[in-house]
Parts: C-alpha cells; structure tokens; sequence
C-alpha cells in the first residue's frame, strides 16, 4: 500500500497550483467585466454573459464525467484552461471571448472535480481535511488577483494572458500517473422534495455570482473609480475566505442548516447596507455572508438528501447551474432597472430565499423527518 502523500509532494503542490489558478480566474472576469463593456460597446449588465458562459462550461464538464466520458484528465483541464484564458486575453471579438469564457470554464470543472477526488484518496486519514485545505488556498487567487489588476493598470488583456502562462506551468508541473478513481456514474433520481431541496442551493449560487462577479461593476456604476472598486472585490474575497475558514469552528456549535439560512440572512442584511448608502462597508461584509452558504449546504443536503454517492454530483450540478442562469437573470434586470441597483435586488431576493430556507428547515429539523424528505414523503 502507498505511502499517503505529504506537503512536499507534486500532487499538494500541483493541486495548490491549480486552485490559486481557479480563484485568479474567477476574481478575473469580476474585476475585468467593465474593460470588456467598453472594448466591445456592450448594453447594460450583458457583459455578465461571461459569466454564465463560464459556468457553463464547468456544468457540461461534470456531466461528462459523471457520464463516464473518457480522456477527460487533468492535463487536459489544464489545456482547456489555458486555451480559455488565452482566447479571453487575445480579445479578438465578444463571441471568441464567450467561446473562450467556456472552454476556461469546461477546465475549471475538471480541475476542481479531480483535485478534490485525488486530495481525498491521496492523503490517507488527512484526506477530507486536506480537501479543506487546497478549496481555501483558491482564496490566494481571490484575493490577489484584483490587487494584480491594479498594479498591471487595469489591463485585463496581460491578466488574462497571465493566467494561460500559469495554467500550462501547472500543466508541466503534474505528476504523472492515472488520475484518481472516478465517482459514481449518472444522477440519482430525484423526488419532488429533494429538488426543492437542491433549488435552494441553485438559487443561493446565484446570488454569489451575482454579488462577486457583477459587484464591481455595479460600484462603479455608482461612481467608484475601478481601481477602487477592485480594492473592494479584494477585501470581498478576503471576507469570503475568513467566513469559510471559520466554518472549522463555527460548525462545532451550530448546525449546517442553520449555517445556511444565517448565511443568506446576512447576505440580504449586507446587501441591504451597500444599497441603502454604504457600498463599500455592505460589499465587503457580504463577502462574509456568501462565504458561509455553499459549504453548510453542501453538508446539510449530505444529511437530508439521501446516501446516494451520486447525490454530492447533483448538489455540485445545482450549484453550477445556478452560477450559469444568475449572471443572466441579473443581467437582464439590471438592463431595466440600472446596475447601481444590484445590491437592492440582491437584498431583496436573498430575504425572500432566507423565508424559503427556514420554511424547508421547519420541515427537516428531526430525523424522523429527514428521512421522510428522502423516501419522498
């Protein structure tokens, strides 16, 4: 039997590598989001498409995998990367941009899906804490990337082309040998209930994707300077890490359910703040706020959704498909009712899916009835 890996081993540095480079990307298209609007003449909120486009792409590519496609290795995601960021950095029209946007995308998706899996098999005992670990190292890329786009002078041509050279880095840099073992084939079939239950977290990632990927360019829509403005998504991403970060202790003494709802309360609060006068203040602490909703639901719906190993593939799927529709909707509200009033939606809406969590929650709270949700009772 194989020694468990260590800290010095490529497989904890490739995969640290690979989830600085996932957070560098994400923070990439919120700060740069307003460069395209101008480059390309776009109305109102439609530079959000890239958003979606991207998540996307991660969406087709965990359903390949969970399909069993073959050849879908970690090289390959970090070709895809590569290839996507690259075509995003050329900036040789809005639709190779999308294209791009959804190649990056598909990589992200396998990166993310087999670095976990590899982290979880590969560490022995330490397995699950490690896959803790190498998730909070992507707030590196979070929380420097803004900074980075400041210092190269708001030129989202050189970021992106920074983070194609970095993915092929990674790409030289992999250990070689057979990628973990894959998961469970296919997607339980779901009752009416556990849908209700996986549409809360679609709709909770919608309101990240719209806080961290559209925050920017709805402050400056309200008269931030960018360079400013991408300070703040900085000190949003860092409160975003701390806030996940704590769940180690704040788990201890509350339960994930619970987690949840307060995260989605105090995105709705914090929201309420930046849009009822004090932006920076109410965007920074939601960054706090979100930080805490994806990973209590994550263990929450473990708990109430049933022991089908498929069940965390479906869970992932609705939160991916929430990042793709999210930057849509929004977008298409925004172009009515203005970018400075994100916050306000954001508030609003976070408010309403916090009623619909503690409803759900009323109804889930006692095994009895946990298990009831998962025979479709």
């Amino acid at each position: 039997m194989p020694e468990p890996a260590g800290f010095t081993s490529r497989l904890f540095i490739t995969g640290s590598l690979a989830f600085v480079l996932i957070g560098a990307l994400g923070a990439a298209y919120a700060v740069a989001l307003p460069a395209f609007s101008r480059a390309f003449d776009l109305p109102s909120g439609a530079a959000a498409l890239i958003l979606s486009t991207h998540a996307t792409g991660g969406v087709l590519a965990v359903l390949a995998m969970t399909a069993g496609v073959r050849g879908l290795s970690k090289p390959v995601s970090m070709l895809l990367m590569a290839a996507g960021a690259g075509l995003i950095a050329a900036q040789l029209a809005w639709p190779v941009m999308l294209l791009g946007s959804l190649i990056a995308g598909a990589g992200f998706g396998l990166i993310a899906t087999h670095v976990n899996r590899s982290f979880l098999t590969g560490f022995g005992m330490r397995g699950p804490g490690m896959v803790g670990l190498v998730n909070a190292v992507s707030g590196v890329g979070l929380i420097a990337t803004p900074l980075i786009f400041v210092w190269l002078g708001g030129n989202a041509m050189l970021m992106f082309g920074a983070i194609a050279l970095m993915a092929l880095t990674v790409l030289v840099l992999l250990p070689r040998g057979a990628d973990a073992e894959p998961g469970p084939r296919g997607l339980p079939r779901l009752r009416q209930a556990q849908m209700g239950i996986l549409l809360l977290n679609h709709l909770s990632a919608g309101l990240e994707t719209a806080l961290a990927g559209l925050g920017v360019t709805a402050l400056i829509a309200m008269g931030w300077a960018e360079s400013d403005a991408a300070r703040l998504a900085s000190g949003f991403f860092a409160a975003l890490l701390l806030s996940r970060l704590s769940l180690y202790w704040l788990m201890r003494v509350i339960s994930p359910g619970m987690l949840f709802l307060i995260g989605i309360i105090g995105t709705a609060l914090t929201a309420g703040i930046a849009a009822l006068g004090w932006p920076a203040l109410g965007y920074v602490m939601a960054g706090a706020a979100v930080g805490l909703a994806f990973p209590a639901y994550f263990v929450w719906g473990a708990r109430v959704l049933g022991p089908d190993p498929r069940m965390s593939a479906a869970m992932l799927l609705s939160g991916l498909t929430g990042g793709a529709v999210g930057p849509l909707a929004f977008g298409a509200l925004l172009g009515v009712i203005g970018l400075p009033n994100l916050f306000a939606a954001v508030a609003v809406l976070a408010a309403l899916l916090a009623l619909a969590i503690a409803l759900t929650l009323a109804r889930t709270l006692t095994p009895a009835q946990g298990a009831a949700l998962q025979d479709g009772h």
